[in-house]
């Protein structure tokens, strides 16, 4: 006997009403995941010993840091006290280039490769998933989320000579569970982190920029010679840097990868103000830390694109940098709205305007 065509209609279409609140009462119960919590399908990262002979004999690349605000990243920074000048009252939506430049502050382009498209990947170090993500990051990928879809990130194009929407994107989100042998990261063992994620991805390139993220308690520090220059809040004598990007190249897999260091942000020395932090202290002290380090990984992946060398003082700043303004020994933000949230990270500099801006059309 066949069936009528209306009751084959009527029968899919409570097919799909079932599938469809099948789907919704499981967002419900996962949806916070990339807010609140980690979820059962994020992919875990395993360092094996191949992973640590990788990272032994990778190419590494020149990091380029983001100082931390404490007198070891004074004296490890090759300038003056940055922390000095300028200093700038926090600027309205619409005037945010007022007061806020370092002149001459134009970048140079040096020739090297640039990030016209890019999927960036959260990869979370969380050994005995101690941390939630709201807890101790904020919601990084909701705001790299954000940025990509902003008018905000297009303050890139004119650096990389492409203006098409979406070009950035936020990829899967890594989790290493597993226990430290130290509470001391050094950046190989990174490296080896780094090369587990890569070797389950299979994502390389400048199309793939990876962000290791850091719990409260653990520090790192760059391999010897340059030992000393560490995120160090508990040994404040080595306490000089806040973050950092760099690029290395896994011989193994004769793969060039780009990524970001983000450490716990709540730490004096990298926190920013409590007062006026919209999303709250520690996330908008994260968002603004990853905000500075993807477009400096943007601009300038292999610290040889666009960079400062026509002023003695501002020599070697990228785009991130020359936006980074002090006062009462917290980082000065403007607040304003990317992709519709507010939220308060700091300003970008752009050859164009001559000036730090949070938008291609308006300062």
């Amino acid at each position: 006997m066949s069936i009528p065509r209306f009751e084959m209609q009527r029968a899919l279409i409570l097919a799909l009403a079932f599938l469809t609140a099948a789907s919704m009462s499981d967002t419900a119960a996962h949806g916070q995941s990339k807010e609140s919590r980690f979820s059962n399908d994020d992919l875990q990262v395993r360092v094996t010993p191949a992973d640590r002979d990788a990272a032994g004999s990778a190419v590494q690349g020149s990091q380029h840091p983001n100082y931390a605000r404490t007198p070891a990243g004074i004296a490890a920074h090759n300038h003056a006290d940055f922390t000095r000048i300028p200093a700038a009252k926090p600027p309205d939506e619409d005037e945010v280039g007022n007061g806020w430049t370092r002149n001459p502050g134009d970048v140079a382009y040096l020739g090297g490769m640039v990030v016209q498209h890019a999927v960036s990947h959260a990869v979370y170090v969380n050994p005995g998933g101690t941390c939630t993500i709201a807890s101790c990051w904020g919601n990084p990928e909701g705001f790299l989320t954000d940025l990509f879809d902003s008018d905000f990130i297009h303050l890139a194009d004119e650096y990389t000579g492409e203006t098409g929407n979406r070009r950035y994107t936020v990829g899967a989100r890594f989790v290493l569970k597993d226990a430290l042998a130290s509470n001391v990261l050094y950046e190989s063992d990174l490296l080896a982190i780094l090369h587990s994620v890569v070797m389950t991805t299979g994502e390389a390139g400048y199309g793939n920029i990876y962000h290791l993220f850091l719990p409260p308690g653990v520090d790192t520090c760059f391999d010897p010679p340059n030992e000393s220059e560490c995120y160090s809040p508990d040994n404040p004598a080595t306490f000089s840097v806040c973050a950092y990007h760099d690029y290395v190249t896994f011989t193994d897999l004769g793969q060039h990868v780009l990524f970001t260091v983000e450490p716990w942000q709540g730490a004096s020395g990298c926190v920013d103000s409590p007062t006026g932090a919209p999303n709250g202290q520690l996330a908008d002290s994260t968002n603004d830390t990853l905000n500075h380090e993807t477009f400096e990984t943007i601009s300038d992946p292999d610290v040889n694109a666009w960079l400062n060398d026509t002023n003695a003082y501002l020599d070697g700043l990228e785009i991130a940098d020359e936006c980074e303004f002090y006062s009462g020994g917290y980082q000065t933000d403007p607040t304003f709205r990317i992709n519709g949230k507010v939220y308060r990270v700091q300003s970008i500099y752009s050859n164009r305007k001559h000036t730090c801006a949070i938008s291609p059309q308006y300062f």
